[in-house]
């Protein structure tokens, strides 16, 4: 049995935001919980033309509601602090609350998003399924990217999440891929991967859902939702053909040239390290994936020795 007297759908809420672009900070007798929100993931676009000052209505209303629901939570200040190209939630505390101690022991030694894992509880099969929900939607908020330009090659719409490039967040995008396909029911048809076989050099990882999917978790954001709903309902009439969710495997296409950043241990992680991949699903094998395709017939078509390593 996983311990739950100290996590409810608040918390998970603000554990998805940390792990997306959150830190902890302590100096002196002030410990500061630090939620970063770029600007750029802060906006949303559906179908339906939207004036800028209404736009930036909507992220103010929401930022101050996701503020007061952390403040409510922590008994921490708070205060919106908007710059150039992000706006930081800033929480702070003047003594070490069982709030801050909560967050420590969830995280462990890890103080910020590039080594933040996602706590185990998040991911126990006895946790509730509000919980998990939550943290999504917390992760979203800070990191859900949803805009016409992230359609599929046949014109779909999709809600990509972004998991910043980091050697301490690999395994990120498989644990939310596991938590939308197997607990919430979330079909996850591919993660873009960061990885130069991928032909992306080290940009960000990017979990592609489709927005009528995404419509299980959603956002809190009233401008993503909107944007979010609007998408969807393209995608419910449209007629256009869905991909299904990854089943664990998938047939590998053409061959990945060899690079030498394959060995670049500054930036990967040893499950991965020195391997080279033709494929999206074999990176997300080597870093801990358990689904395997229902069909023998399908995994039939993937030769064991095309799942990674030195081939």
């Amino acid at each position: 049995m996983v311990d739950l007297d100290y996590i409810d759908p608040d918390v998970g809420y603000l554990l998805g935001m940390l792990v997306a672009r959150g830190e902890m900070v302590t100096t002196g007798a002030d410990y500061r919980v630090i939620v970063r929100f770029r600007k750029a993931l802060l906006g949303a676009q559906g179908l339906e033309p939207v004036s800028e000052t209404e736009a930036e209505h909507g992220i103010q209303l929401s930022l101050h509601k996701v503020a007061e629901r952390l403040r409510e939570l922590t008994g921490a200040d708070d205060r919106i602090v908007d710059s150039a190209r992000h706006i930081d939630l800033v929480l702070t505390l003047t003594r070490r609350t069982i709030a801050f101690r909560d967050l420590e022991m969830l995280f462990g030694e890890a103080r910020e998003f590039r080594s933040f894992q996602i706590p185990d509880v998040i991911t126990h099969a006895d946790t509730p399924l509000e919980i998990k929900r939550e943290f999504i939607r917390g992760f979203a908020d800070v990191a859900g990217n949803i805009r016409p330009a992230n359609r599929d090659q046949i014109g779909r719409h999709r809600v990509r999440l972004d998991v910043l490039n980091a050697k301490g967040t690999w395994k990120t995008p498989v644990k939310i891929c596991q938590l939308l396909q197997t607990d919430l029911g979330v079909d996850v048809p591919v993660i873009t991967w960061g990885h130069p076989n991928m032909g992306r050099n080290w940009r960000e990882h990017q979990i592609n859902i489709y927005a009528d999917d995404f419509l299980a978790v959603g956002f809190h954001f009233e401008n993503k939702q909107k944007a979010l709903k609007e998408l969807a309902e393209f995608n419910e009439t449209s007629g256009l053909h869905k991909q299904s969710g990854c089943p664990g495997a998938r047939k590998v296409g053409l061959r990945k040239k060899k690079d030498k950043r394959e060995k670049d241990s500054e930036r990967l992680p040893d499950p991965i390290l020195g391997k080279h991949f033709n494929a999206y699903w074999q990176i997300c094998r080597a870093l801990g994936c358990p689904k395997r395709p229902k069909s023998r017939q399908q995994a039939a078509l993937i030769p064991e020795e095309n799942e990674g390593g030195d081939e």
